[in-house]
């Protein structure tokens, strides 16, 4: 087997399809006051769209040899910085790149292996951004939008909605790419919401670590999934019952307001 070139070790697959980049900018709805945040702009197709409906454009690319591309066309209103996002502060890098006042969204063709990190960004920086729209591998992007009741439904999926109005937008074929990935992808919107939907910023720590609790082997029930991970079985089903539920429940059935229920009642001093 051959030697990988560095595109392939980025993981990157450049969007050209014309359709899908103004179908992306409709969900943008980049306008004069925005500053969208491009992470991984690539050879620049979403980028200088971008540049011609938002007031300003702040592009981050880990590939140097991407950033020297993009230079050579850079409009005013374009910012390029050369690095990995992972290893920023990106909420300090939206205070020093931002006017007040100014709408900021984030936007990205995301490599597949960092995708699930760049989720976590998000989640750091949601406070200050107004929507996010991003390209994401079909089957991360239906964990992330799965309901109650379906096998893709995971803590991922209660802790981005609990902060997010996440909503499939489209589906995107591997021709669209140069070069094809070797799945389909899906393009998800997220309106950052005006508070959490279901559990308060202060638990999320803590929540989160009890979810992974109740889904950590989603064929046993959540009363032996808790047990395992040191809750009493006695205090267990006392919860399940008192709520009118059947303690073989799995928490994959459950919705997050019952899944915040039991972990608060587990919480509660005996």
């Amino acid at each position: 087997m051959g030697r990988k070139t560095r595109r392939q070790l980025l993981g990157q697959h450049f969007l050209h399809e014309k359709k899908i980049l103004n179908k992306i900018i409709e969900a943008i709805q980049p306008g004069p006051r925005d500053l969208i945040i491009e992470i991984g702009p690539g050879q620049g197709a979403l980028t200088f769209f971008l540049t011609e409906k938002a007031g300003q454009v702040l592009a981050i690319e880990k590939d140097y040899a991407l950033v020297q591309a993009l230079e050579k066309n850079q409009p005013e209103n374009l910012e390029i910085i050369a690095g990995d996002v992972l290893k920023m502060d990106l909420r300090s890098v939206i205070r020093n790149y931002s006017l007040k006042p100014q709408t900021i969204k984030l936007a990205g063709n995301l490599p597949y292996h960092i995708s699930s990190q760049i989720l976590f960004l998000l989640l750091e920086v949601r406070d200050l951004i107004e929507r996010a729209v991003f390209l994401f591998q079909k089957e991360l992007a239906e964990r992330i939008t799965a309901a109650p009741g379906t096998k893709k439904y995971a803590p991922l999926s209660i802790l981005l909605q609990n902060y997010f109005d996440c909503q499939t937008l489209f589906q995107v074929k591997p021709g669209a790419f140069r070069p094809p990935p070797k799945v389909d992808s899906t393009c998800l919107l997220f309106l950052t919401r005006d508070k959490p939907q279901y559990f308060p910023e202060s638990h999320q720590e803590a929540f989160f670590n009890f979810l992974k609790n109740c889904f950590a082997q989603r064929r046993k029930t959540l009363s032996r999934n808790l047990e395992t991970s040191g809750y009493r079985k006695e205090q267990v089903q006392e919860i399940l019952t008192g709520l009118g539920l059947e303690w073989r429940i799995r928490a994959e059935a459950l919705p997050p307001e019952t899944l915040y229920s039991i972990y608060t009642l587990l919480k509660k001093p005996s």
